[in-house]
């Protein structure tokens, strides 16, 4: 059997740099605010994966040494991420996040709803700091596209007529165009091309769609304390991810009328249950899993137009990564 491919393998050729991000995230991040450097300490108690900075410093190591402005960009970044996790885990009322308890909980809403804000605007005075006019456009036309998702998934929660393309559109928006643009402004800071500019762009948007696919899975087939947040949070958020849009149109009208109403019941463990028995018996998960892998497949033809190299390999190491990762 062919063992997983680790985080800490694929971000091999950037693994030097990662301290470097992890302290410069704390430097900008840095208060006199006595809660709001309490909540942060907090979050970032417990290390996420690192994966928007990892791209980011991937994509600008492609043309050799990685620079001090593709670091803070880099960290700015993953600072941006952190705030849609802060006010994502509001929304959803999660109570676990990287496996500890969220800001929200540990805090209430209000105040995270403020850590958040206060993230956002770290983020993009550090992005506009590092002056480079396109990146600094790009992060500002990646924050609209996010919170236009966000915005777009607020909208659709306990919609069982959503269709796949519209599920699609949302995630787009709201995972994926981040992912792409942290692959494209890290090979912009790093001098690349256009072409190849463009390539990873495509490829950082192919490879969030798989990633947010998969991780909708994992939502309902993940074990807690290794997904690291609160299973079935997006059901009880009423937010309908491809998994169930998927049984939705293959259950018949009885069990359509079923699942609604399990789908808005307030008992989490029935809801899961529940829709994991029905996700088993119509094979929804795989289907999603394969959409998924679809997606990866774009992705790694976007990677054919560079030459072999240890960069190259990690990127496709991170669509592998996709599909062996439990959290």
């Amino acid at each position: 059997m062919k063992q997983a491919i680790s985080l800490e393998e694929i971000y091999a050729p950037i693994q030097e740099y990662i301290p470097d991000v992890e302290a410069t995230i704390l430097n900008i991040l840095a208060t006199s605010n006595e809660l709001a450097r309490a909540a942060i300490k907090h979050f970032f108690s417990s290390k996420g994966k690192l994966l928007r900075p990892a791209l980011c410093l991937l994509a600008a190591k492609f043309d050799g040494e990685i620079n001090a402005r593709a670091i803070r960009i880099a960290s700015a970044l993953e600072i941006f991420h952190s705030a849609t996790l802060i006010h994502d885990d509001i929304i959803d009322a999660a109570y676990l996040r990287r496996g500890v308890s969220t800001v929200n909980v540990k805090w209430g809403p209000q105040t995270a709803v403020l850590v958040g804000d206060f993230l956002y605007d770290r983020a993009l005075r550090t992005i506009f700091d590092a002056g480079i006019p396109k990146v600094t456009s790009l992060m500002y036309e990646t924050a609209e596209q996010v919170c236009d998702g966000e915005i777009l998934e607020a909208k659709e929660r306990n919609n069982f007529n959503l269709t796949e393309q519209e599920y699609f559109t949302i995630v787009e928006k709201k995972t994926a165009s981040l992912l792409a643009m942290c692959v494209e402004a890290g090979a912009i800071a790093g001098g690349l091309p256009l072409d190849d500019v463009l390539a990873l762009k495509q490829f950082g948007m192919n490879f969030g769609l798989a990633f947010q696919v998969v991780d909708d899975c994992l939502d309902f087939t993940g074990e807690e304390h290794e997904f690291g947040k609160t299973l079935g949070s997006d059901a009880d958020a009423g937010v309908l991810t491809l998994p169930v849009i998927r049984l939705i149109s293959l259950v018949n009208e009885k069990q359509k009328a079923e699942v609604f109403r399990i789908f808005k019941s307030e008992d989490s463990f029935e809801k899961l249950q529940y829709l994991k028995d029905l996700f088993a018996e119509y094979d929804a998960l795989d289907y999603a899993r394969q959409r998924a892998r679809e997606f990866a497949d774009r992705a790694r033809l976007e990677l054919s137009v560079f030459c072999d190299s240890s960069v190259k390999r990690s990127f496709e190491g991170l669509l592998a990564y996709v599909f062996d990762r439990e959290r």
